[in-house]
């Protein structure tokens, strides 16, 4: 979970009154780029005396303290706001005498790279404590980290598809796949890591939804990119391909498709794509 502070709300934009609105969107005031937070998730109504924080109808909500905020909360000094897998920090600054509290500083694990509160002692993320004192974040903006963001992503959709919304899990893995795609788009680095862990999502509900769109956009995914799904999802692919009658021609598809690329394979790769070119005359509903 990262966290970042509101401290500079009343300066940053030069309030006593008004309205600070946070979402993915970039006409919003505060953008975070989070799959889980709407394009418009929420906003903080600034007046002379009061700050109130107002969900704005977001899909997955938002908590102040741990409590659902589907109603109007009023802020106080070190309330935590948690949107999506991001948790902010609000800080009254009604005084400029007044001190900084210790926790409102982040430090920087030198282990694993997580942000995490400068008074910890040790990396509640790796475990390990860490003796540097040089890498403080204070008053600034903090990347979400990817894996923070499938993780609960993970935990959403665990809880829609065991509950049988697959409407609802359908539109947050949308989201993700969005994300990914547009990374993509802008020409940033392929991360596989992150493509495996959605491709894993999506290949569970195409298993338990019995519908093929999942398991084709994982598949025309992976080919776009010119790589081969790891070995740790050859196994969900079977059975999603075994839920859906188009499964083995989705395979097939694929297996021709990079088999025309004509590149050398690794072992592991060789083993995959014969596993599925295997699959592809064998699975069926």
């Amino acid at each position: 979970m990262s966290r970042f502070r509101l401290r500079f709300l009343l300066q940053e934009f030069d309030l006593p009154a008004g309205e600070v609105v946070m979402g993915r969107s970039p006409d919003c005031q505060i953008t975070i780029e989070d799959p889980l937070i709407s394009r418009q998730h929420a906003k903080i109504v600034v007046t002379e005396s009061v700050c109130t924080f107002v969900d704005l109808g977001s899909r997955n909500g938002s908590k102040v303290n741990g409590q659902s905020a589907r109603q109007p909360i009023v802020l106080h000094d070190s309330d935590r706001i948690r949107l999506g897998a991001q948790e902010l920090v609000f800080f009254e600054m009604g005084s400029p005498r007044r001190a900084v509290r210790a926790t409102g500083a982040m430090r920087l694990c030198s282990h694993c790279g997580a942000p995490y509160a400068e008074g910890a002692v040790v990396c509640p993320h790796c475990g390990e404590s860490d003796e540097k004192q040089d890498e403080t974040i204070s008053g600034v903006v903090v990347e979400p980290r990817k894996t923070w963001v499938l993780a609960l992503m993970g935990e959403v959709l665990e809880r829609t598809m065991h509950a049988q919304k697959f409407d609802e899990a359908s539109r947050i893995l949308q989201r993700a796949v969005d994300e990914f795609s547009d990374h993509v788009a802008r020409g940033d680095s392929l991360d596989m890591q992150q493509l495996t862990a959605i491709a894993g999502y999506a290949l569970r509900l195409a298993e338990l939804e019995r519908k093929p769109r999942w398991l084709e956009w994982v598949l025309n995914t992976f080919g776009d990119v010119n790589a081969i799904p790891p070995v740790r999802l050859l196994g969900p692919i079977e059975l999603a391909a075994s839920a859906n009658a188009e499964g083995s021609d989705y395979i097939r598809g694929f297996v021709y498709r990079i088999g025309l690329k004509a590149r050398s394979l690794g072992s592991e790769e060789a083993l995959v794509l014969d596993r599925l070119a295997f699959l592809g005359h064998k699975v069926g509903p």
